[in-house]
């Protein structure tokens, strides 16, 4: 029933398979393979001020409790709205005419609903979409749960604008909070301007590949074929033999990723995992940002193992995704996490692309915004307490020569009067990692680790840009690495560019680099910065 209630609701709407059944596609940005490479923002509606108030709203002919007993009368018994308060003020301030009457808004309405019930982030959307479904609902009850839906959409929009990197991120939403009464004014004011077509389609995300991944949705979640389920639990390597062999060719062939069998041609039943299916599998890794070697471990298996009703879930997300995308263009920095990709725009046009490091799974990049203040050549490194204790501690205890190999130095303390420490003085019988009350320190260099350039931006997380001295890293295609911050693979030529804008010449770049000593450069106009 949930499935055929979302069908119908998208194209229109599609169908959502799994979620009323506690399927929940919600994924971490390092998990989530990147859908495109470069996005630009959606328009989220903010409802910041009294727009309908006693002079903007036109009077109604109808008492609040008269509505009150009307729109119980049309519910049925079973059903309790969520914002009964708030439908009876929308239906007294529409003289209770029933609000849904013209097809397309109302199938733009259910659109919207079913792509969000398609992420599983609320439950409450399948449900509604399910009850819509009902054969016996009169027009009238139908209007009013409708109504309910759409009060329930704009509570999550604006949840969305006020903390969307928690709940299209880390977390579901546990609740759907009434509107706020600025919203619930701007929906009676629409009604009453006859412009409710208009504010439905506000609420979507007006990214330019929303109608794209909107259709790629659509096609997934109308194939009809059978999806097998690769099942071994070890990783398979070219040229082994496995029974899930003859699973991993139907799947590939349902992503045409292998030529389809011709009518009346019978499946290979090879279980050798040979050299076509390897190469098939290899363009699969890299299209969904695996390492493309061939081999089928965890992610990869879970990735082939997906249903196309589960793409079509995590395609639903990522829509959601869009309205938090900042916009690219005029200028500014934006950072695509999980495409680990930098963008540097300069009055609308590219002037620098460029691979990165992000955050490990346990150590996400957040998603923030910001604004180069300098760059530092030459940086030093005070390596953060977190660090000194999980990474480097534990190291450098069991052998002290560690810090001098690494180039680390050791400070009694963060102040001015910090001195240095031998490590081989420190009493480690009596220093764990959790009381180390020591300060470790990197000196500038070609070894350090954030390279020869660091990008300062000011926030509460301690995120910046950097270079590393390890670029062979960014060949991988999995570069979610980091403890946090960015690195940078074109970082000199990032350098370049903003330290020309602050007078320096290529010649002076040079010999500050061959110097060797730290400088700081501020930047004359601050760069916007965007991590998404």
């Amino acid at each position: 029933m949930a499935q055929q209630a979302i069908k119908r609701a998208i194209t229109y709407s599609v169908v959502i398979g799994t979620l009323l059944s506690g399927h929940n596609v919600i994924a971490s940005e390092s998990e989530t393979p990147p859908l495109f490479t470069s996005e630009t923002p959606a328009l989220v509606p903010a409802f910041t001020e009294d727009v309908a108030t006693q002079d903007t709203l036109n009077s109604p002919s109808v008492s609040k409790q008269e509505v009150s007993t009307k729109l119980q009368s049309w519910l049925p018994s079973e059903y309790k709205p969520l914002y009964f308060k708030q439908l009876v003020d929308v239906y007294q301030s529409n003289d209770l005419a029933l609000i849904w009457q013209d097809e397309q808004i109302t199938k733009q309405l259910e659109q919207q609903l079913a792509e969000v019930a398609l992420t599983g982030i609320q439950p409450q959307f399948g449900r509604w979409l399910t009850l819509l479904e009902t054969a016996q609902l009169t027009p009238e009850a139908r209007d009013i749960i409708l109504s309910d839906a759409f009060l329930g959409y704009i509570s999550f929009v604006e949840q969305i604008n006020q903390s969307g990197t928690t709940l299209l991120y880390r977390a579901a939403i546990q609740a759907l909070p009434a509107p706020t009464v600025q919203a619930v004014e701007h929906f009676q004011l629409n009604l009453q301007q006859n412009t409710l077509g208009r504010f439905v389609v506000s609420f979507a995300p007006s990214h330019p590949y929303y109608p794209l991944m909107k259709e790629e949705v659509r096609k997934q979640l109308h194939q009809e074929v059978i999806w097998p389920v690769m099942e071994g639990k070890n990783s398979l390597k070219p040229n082994q033999s496995a029974e899930e062999v003859i699973a991993l060719r139907q799947i590939l062939r349902n992503l045409n990723l292998l030529p389809q069998l011709a009518e009346n041609e019978q499946e290979v039943a090879t279980t050798i995992y040979d050299e076509p299916l390897i190469a098939a599998v290899k363009s699969f890794q890299a299209a969904h940002g695996l390492e493309t070697d061939g081999i089928i471990g965890r992610q990869t298996r879970n990735w082939l193992n997906m249903t196309p009703i589960q793409r079509a879930g995590i395609m639903a997300l990522n829509i959601q995704r869009l309205r938090l995308t900042p916009p690219i263009g005029d200028t500014g920095i934006w950072v695509n996490i999980p495409d680990y990709s930098l963008y540097f725009y300069a009055n609308n046009q590219l002037i620098l692309d460029s691979k990165v490091i992000v955050g490990r799974p346990d150590r996400k990049t957040p998603i923030m915004s910001s604004a180069l203040n300098n760059v530092v050549v030459n940086p030093p490194w005070n390596v953060p307490t977190s660090m000194t204790r999980k990474d480097i501690v534990p190291k450098g205890k069991a052998d002290p020569s560690y810090f001098s190999r690494k180039g680390y130095t050791i400070y009694s303390g963060w102040g001015n009067d910090a001195y240095p420490i031998n490590p081989y003085d420190i009493d480690w019988e009596n220093i764990s990692a959790a009381n180390f009350p020591y300060r470790i320190w990197q000196a500038p260099g070609p070894t350090n680790s954030l390279g020869r350039y660091k990008f300062n931006m000011p926030n509460s997380e301690a995120i910046y840009l950097h270079d590393t001295p390890n670029h062979n890293l960014f060949t991988k295609n999995m570069r979610a690495i980091s403890s946090g911050c960015i690195r940078v693979n074109k970082a000199a030529q990032l350098a370049t560019i903003l330290l020309g804008d602050a007078g320096w010449k290529q010649d002076r770049i040079d010999a500050a680099l061959k110097r060797g000593s730290t400088q700081y450069a501020p930047i004359p106009e601050r760069i916007p910065v965007y991590l998404y």
